[in-house]
């Protein structure tokens, strides 16, 4: 038995953490070697529209590092390591300090979040499912959770595949029973329809943390012929899974 979750914009706002990191760069970009604010600006926006058109199915694609390289050569005609690992660095310090600002500003809900993961560890083996390099995962997942939230972490690098594939589902399901397992994630195609075809009760996510104002009301609903749940946030789907395996819900 095994509980796969997805990690960006599962368990915490990895788009509104990204935005944040890039408005950071752009705030200092003097200092990361720009001429400006501008400069970095455009430059960022070429070279990534530039590496999803040449590689638009390959997980490679999001490795701000390639993107760093390529604003290397755009802007001095050659690679400066230097200037890729200063940008490289500045852009995961940012990104780290965005996870932990949200933490904060969401302490309440994201303290019920580990709270029902500790409880349901107990009972079910928890598996970090993503398509990210691995690296990128680990430096995430080393301000997120603490380490007494125990879990196995699939990435797609190590997999050979990205999600809905079945390499990476076979990976993270290992020695588990697929029809006593579940995946919750933000992806209807990659994380719904990829656990869908492999038999797991599947929910999709429309926020990690829903508002004040939002009922925590799980809804099925239908893709491609089979039934899903949708949720509003990760604590109503952690709860309805802890109902069914151990009858608890907090």
């Amino acid at each position: 038995m095994a509980v796969l979750l997805d990690l960006d914009n599962t368990v915490f706002d990895s788009l509104g953490i990204y935005e944040f990191t890039i408005r950071e760069m752009e705030k200092k970009a003097k200092m990361l070697g720009f001429s400006s604010s501008k400069e970095f600006k455009k430059a960022y926006e070429t070279v990534r529209a530039e590496v999803k058109k040449e590689l638009p199915n390959n997980p490679v694609n999001r490795l701000r590092i390639l993107y760093f390289k390529k604003i290397s050569e755009l802007l001095f005609g050659k690679l400066d390591p230097s200037f890729v690992l200063k940008l490289d660095s500045a852009y995961f310090g940012f990104f780290l300090q965005g996870i932990k600002d949200w933490k904060k500003k969401n302490s309440k809900e994201f303290k019920k979040i580990l709270s029902l993961l500790r409880v349901l560890q107990e009972a079910q083996d928890l598996v970090i499912i993503t398509n990210e390099s691995l690296r990128t995962q680990l430096l995430k997942l080393s301000v997120l959770f603490p380490k007494d939230i125990q879990y196995k972490l699939v990435t797609s690098e190590e997999s050979g595949a990205e999600k809905p594939s079945a390499l990476i589902f076979n990976k993270a399901l290992s020695g588990a029973d697929p029809k006593k397992s579940y995946i919750i994630g933000d992806s209807l195609k990659d994380d719904i329809g990829g656990g869908l075809a492999f038999g797991l009760e599947a929910f999709y996510l429309k926020s990690p943390i829903s508002s004040a104002k939002t009922k925590s009301v799980l809804e099925k609903k239908i893709l491609e012929g089979k039934e899903y749940w949708e949720s509003p946030d990760l604590s109503s789907v952690l709860n309805y899974i802890l109902s069914l395996e151990k009858g608890i819900v907090l």
